[in-house]
């Protein structure tokens, strides 16, 4: 009893501080984007307080992506604690993370994705082209951009580090960017475990199929442009009439990716459950 009221009194201090999380970044957003709406031809704050305003709005998303993580982690580790139950997929799923191999798999794959994601998304970008000390800017140097645009757009945070790369945080492409490439890396390591549990499995390779969907789906979750100049490229169509008509589909983007990587590990959890029944209806005492 004292594991099961431990993994209780987990779960519920995790969906809390997850709550906290959520919902300080929700207000925040709301706040500042009350705050910068132009009232006629003046914003309702100076420029000055904004920019304080706008550096403490990037210390909340970072603080509270950070708070909602530990909350999951620590529904997660509930999860981990409570008794074996072989018809709950939530089992199969946890159990595999019992090996810190799987943990490693996990974090390398979500930080080679998110790498790739960033430069498709324009968190990162290189410009062998263009010269940024030739217009004038610093290097290297940083930039806030407090004003204006929907809320989860701004601030805008940039780091110019060299003549020809920059970093450009926009608030919403990377809550996007740390969603979508943690959910390719836990993806990756259950497909790993499933396959290295049973190679012969069919259902396994169908669910990897499904996972890659989610992933690809999920490069262009920040980046609609990217998303029109790959489909442009593939159909053959103008660069600037296509990007326009794709760029409306961002939504469908997002829709599509985040609950495909989402259900895709139960998927996975339910090969492995078969897997596991059919090893010990075959052992025989």
């Amino acid at each position: 009893m004292n594991n099961i009221e431990n993994s209780i009194e987990l779960r519920k201090s995790g969906l809390r501080i997850a709550l906290v999380g959520i919902i300080s970044l929700i207000l925040a957003f709301m706040i500042y984007s009350r705050l910068t709406i132009p009232a006629g031809e003046h914003l309702t704050m100076l420029t000055p307080q904004l920019k304080t305003l706008a550096i403490g709005v990037l210390a909340i998303t970072f603080a509270s992506m950070a708070s909602t993580a530990c909350g999951i982690s620590r529904i997660f580790k509930a999860e981990q604690q409570r008794p074996m139950n072989s018809d709950s997929l939530v089992h199969y799923i946890t159990n595999t993370f019992s090996k810190n191999t799987y943990w490693k798999v996990m974090v390398i794959a979500a930080i080679a994705y998110g790498i790739f994601f960033g430069f498709l998304s324009q968190i990162f970008i290189y410009r062998n082209d263009i010269s940024f000390s030739q217009q004038g800017i610093i290097i290297p140097s940083i930039n806030i951009i407090p004003c204006c645009n929907t809320p989860g757009y701004v601030p805008m945070f940039s780091a110019y580090l060299t003549d020809h790369f920059l970093i450009l945080l926009i608030p919403l492409n990377l809550i996007l960017a740390v969603i979508v490439s943690s959910l390719v890396g836990f993806n990756t390591a259950l497909c790993l475990y499933a396959f290295n549990s049973s190679r012969k499995i069919q259902s396994t390779k169908k669910v990897s199929f499904i996972g890659s969907v989610g992933a690809a789906s999920g490069l262009f979750v920040g980046c609609p442009t990217c998303a029109g100049s790959f489909f442009s490229a593939l159909l053959g169509f103008g660069a600037v009439g296509s990007i326009s008509l794709l760029a409306s589909f961002q939504t469908v983007f997002i829709a599509l990716s985040i609950p495909v990587l989402i259900i895709a590990p139960f998927l996975v959890a339910r090969s492995i459950r078969t897997n596991y029944r059919t090893c010990n209806g075959a052992v025989k005492p």
